[in-house]
Parts: structure tokens; C-alpha cells; sequence
């Protein structure tokens, strides 16, 4: 009997991740930010929770399930969002596993598992997802689209979006088109990284 209970809680620790995310206070600043901000950067060291935040916001968003804490930007609906990185190779292993957890396992990473809807997978990049549809509390479904900078400021022009989040620092043309696509509704646009390419134009944007 116990080892059953045990084996539960941890299956709902490890599926169901989103309702035991507890972040520190750099974390839960950023998150409350969004509530008066539409343009946000967590910027920090490497291995310090970034990206961590980043996916857990996207979460939040696409499933509909607020914390009590929460005080940042909501949403009364389904949301259309991008998670964006570097590569195609970078967002699987980063973004990617952040949201829905690494290829295999499936449902433990920030979206619980009982929230993913479907998974439909991309070209050319083995185990890459194109989207992430989400099932939302209101029983609608959220889509969350993957997108690689490499790909060119092309890939992110046309769609009408509810937020952006940037996995490490874009191109100013990218991130330019990222505010772009979420005009409507002066919606979010936040991003997570560590300043590798020092004072550029994105980063001055801030500072």
C-alpha cells in the first residue's frame, strides 16, 4: 500500500509538474512583471532557471491553470503562442524539453501530461515537434508552434499571436517581428538568456 502511494506521488510530481512549480523570487518577479510590462528579459548566468521560467510561463498560458500566486499577464482564453531558440537542435533539446519533457517521455516537462493534446512532429530534425496543442481549462485547446532563428525573420512573419517567448538572444529582425506578431492586444513578448553577444542592439533595448 505504501509503496503504491509512493509510487503515485511521484507520478504526479513528475506528470503534473506545472502545479508544484515554486520559483524563486528572480522567477516570480519576472512572472509578475507581465501583468505591466509587455516586453520582459530574464537575463542571468547559465544553469540559474531561465529557461525553467520561460517554459513554465508558456505553460501557465496554454493551459489555462493560474496559479494562486500568480500575478502576472492572464489570459481568459485558449492562447496561439510561439517557444522560440537558436536551431532547430537547440529548441528540441532546450525549449522543447523544458515544455513537454525529452523525447519518451512525454508529459514531464511544465505542460502536464493529461494537458497535451497532440504532438505533431517536424521535418528534417529527428524527434523536433512543428506544435504542441494544449488542452485548456476552458475544454478549448491552446497551440504552442516551435521556431528555430535560423530559419530567417521569414518563418515568423503572417500569424496573429496571444504571446512569444525567445529561448536565448534573437536577431534584432526577429525579435522586431515577434512584437509584430503580438500587436494586437499589446500582447506579451519575453525572453530568457545568458548575454553572450554583450551590449547589442536587443539587449541595449533593456538596459
Amino acid at each position: 500500500m505504501l509503496s503504491a502511494l509512493q509510487s503515485e506521488k511521484q507520478r504526479r510530481l513528475t506528470e503534473d509538474r506545472l502545479k508544484y512549480y515554486d520559483p524563486y523570487p528572480k522567477q516570480l518577479e519576472f512572472h509578475a512583471a507581465g501583468a505591466a510590462h509587455r516586453e520582459r528579459l530574464l537575463m542571468a548566468g547559465n544553469q540559474l532557471g531561465k529557461t525553467l521560467a520561460g517554459g513554465f510561463e508558456a505553460a501557465i498560458h496554454a493551459t489555462g491553470r493560474y496559479p494562486r500566486w500568480w500575478q502576472g499577464k492572464r489570459f481568459d482564453r485558449p492562447t496561439i503562442g510561439w517557444a522560440c531558440g537558436v536551431t532547430g537542435e537547440v529548441v528540441r533539446d532546450t525549449v522543447q524539453r523544458v515544455l513537454v519533457g525529452r523525447p519518451g517521455q512525454t508529459g514531464t516537462g511544465a505542460i502536464p501530461k493529461d494537458a497535451i493534446a497532440e504532438l505533431v512532429s517536424a521535418r528534417g530534425i529527428p524527434d523536433l515537434l512543428d506544435s504542441i496543442k494544449v488542452t485548456h481549462v476552458s475544454g478549448s485547446q491552446s497551440v504552442i508552434g516551435l521556431k528555430s532563428y535560423l530559419s530567417g525573420r521569414e518563418k515568423f512573419q503572417g500569424e496573429t499571436l496571444s504571446w512569444v517567448w525567445l529561448d536565448e538572444e534573437p536577431p534584432m529582425d526577429i525579435y522586431s517581428e515577434a512584437l509584430t506578431r503580438t500587436n494586437i492586444g499589446a500582447n506579451p513578448v519575453w525572453m530568457t538568456f545568458t548575454p553572450l553577444l554583450g551590449m547589442s542592439e536587443v539587449v541595449r533595448r533593456f538596459l
